[in-house]
């Protein structure tokens, strides 16, 4: 099965490829850091939305939908 970091990996690598026919070693390594650096920002990205959307999903789960109602009610049959 596909995993996301894979994904990327092998986006990475297919993309170094076409690098090998850069005659210019100094240009060639920029360019392949440049592609290590995009590799590595996005799998950031990616830990970073996972852990944020884990936490969101965790405060929902604490908090109590019914209680705003609950006080609504009891302010609607106050009056």
């Amino acid at each position: 099965m596909f995993q996301f970091k894979s994904v990327v990996d092998q986006v990475a690598q297919v993309t170094k490829m076409p690098l090998t026919f850069v005659e210019d070693k100094t240009l060639r390594s920029s360019l392949e850091a440049v592609v290590d650096a995009q590799t590595k920002f996005v799998k950031t990205v990616y830990d970073n939305t996972l852990d944020f959307a884990k936490q969101g999903v965790e405060k929902a789960k604490e908090y109590d939908y019914s209680k705003p109602f609950a006080e609504l009610a009891q302010e609607f049959l106050a009056k």
